[in-house]
């Protein structure tokens, strides 16, 4: 072979030893000329054809319809490049071709990437979404567990009404509201020594109220409407997907695909966060509605929980009005926790006054007698030393 340049290539000839041999290919005086194992043969660049196969196109397969005996394969792609071939019809199909599968693979890459990089992202802004699932999953004897186990944690901090008497001087009030909420869970609850304004529920069922709370209610329905708000939050599972939330991305899409083991391991351990967390207000908006239709289905006027967010809220107002440093008034607000942990109140108010606005005119319960007692008993609870 002359001095033009040469691409190792195979060929596939009866006449060739044992069918096929290695040889080299070139590109000569408007041919291609193969030679190997003493046999050569030019195939007319005119007509030429040429087409790419095996493991990714990595073979430039040759043949020519005037030579339908030859068969020839180069893995060598300059060949491709050469000057003579430049203009060739099937040369610069192949150039298409190639330019194509390179534009797939880049845009196959960027698609993985994208999918590495957003897919993490979609899901941490889906989180509200997938933990409502993974918590519906879990059993409520979990739920249970935990927020009992949060419960004889907190015990340790306030003093507690007697279970038994409070447990009978809150029935008659939280009874309605408790045959409306469902079977999965089993409520108790629990009245503390604390003036502060604030409820909290726990994962479970374990309701925790302040006494400054009852005391400070002027109607049964008042208080009523905030244990509707705090069994909302038990009902749409807030507490628990608090948890799930904060266990992070990658352990709740693992139990979504069936590996549980990390977020079990993170819902055991997390009855010390259950008594300080704070919900979103997203979870906050979402009990307030919830809490609204369980107060309507259990005949109690939800006009009691509007009532009672005004009322804390002038309170606030007063007290910090009294106050007149910074320091001072954020002391305040963490006094008054039930309002220094939710949204704004007006916009509540404004929300729950226009579905209250809807509803038909209708008889509510009248609960004064059991809420009259329950006052009493409380203030006897807190009047007597510890």
């Amino acid at each position: 072979m002359t001095a033009d340049r040469a691409f190792d290539a195979q060929a596939f000839n009866e006449n060739l030893p044992g069918g096929r041999c290695a040889g080299r290919l070139a590109v000569r005086a408007g041919q291609l000329h193969f030679e190997g194992a003493g046999e050569a043969v030019d195939l007319p660049l005119a007509g030429l054809q040429l087409s790419l196969g095996g493991a990714s196109d990595r073979l430039v397969f040759i043949t020519h319809p005037a030579l339908p005996a030859w068969q020839l394969y180069t893995s060598d792609h300059a060949l491709l490049a050469e000057s003579a071939l430049a203009e060739h019809p099937a040369v610069q199909r192949l150039r298409q071709h190639r330019r194509k599968r390179r534009l797939l693979g880049w845009g196959s890459l960027a698609t993985v990437l994208g999918l590495i990089v957003l897919l993490p992202l979609a899901l941490y802004f889906s989180l509200d979404g997938l933990s409502a699932v993974v918590a519906r999953r879990l059993p409520a004897d979990w739920e249970q567990s935990l927020g009992e186990t949060a419960i004889k944690q907190f015990r340790v901090q306030k003093t507690f009404m007697p279970d038994k008497t409070a447990e009978a001087l809150l029935k008659p009030l939280v009874a309605p509201l408790v045959a409306q909420a469902g079977d999965r869970y089993r409520y108790h609850f629990h009245v503390i020594n604390d003036p502060s304004l604030n409820a909290f529920a726990l994962p479970g069922g374990e309701v925790v109220i302040h006494s400054g709370l009852i005391l400070k209610a002027t109607s049964p329905d008042q208080l009523q409407g905030v244990l509707a708000h705090e069994i909302s939050h038990v009902t749409e599972q807030h507490g628990l997907r608090s948890v799930i939330k904060s266990v992070g991305v990658y352990a709740v899409a693992q139990a979504l695909i069936g590996d549980a083991s990390g977020l079990i391991a993170a819902v055991a351990g997390a009855a010390p966060m259950l008594i300080n967390q704070k919900y979103s207000r997203d979870f906050e908006r979402e009990a307030d509605r919830a809490g609204f239709d369980l107060l309507t289905r259990a005949q109690i006027n939800p006009g009691g929980l509007i009532g009672f967010f005004r009322t804390i809220r002038e309170e606030e107002r007063k007290q910090l009005k009294q106050l007149g440093d910074a320091d001072a008034q954020d002391a305040a607000r963490g006094a008054m926790a039930y309002l220094g942990t939710h949204p704004d109140t007006d916009e509540r108010i404004a929300k729950l006054q226009a579905r209250l606005a809807k509803l038909p005119a209708q008889t509510w319960r009248d609960d004064r007698a059991a809420f009259a007692a329950l006052k009493a008993q409380v203030q006897a609870f807190v009047n007597t030393p510890e």
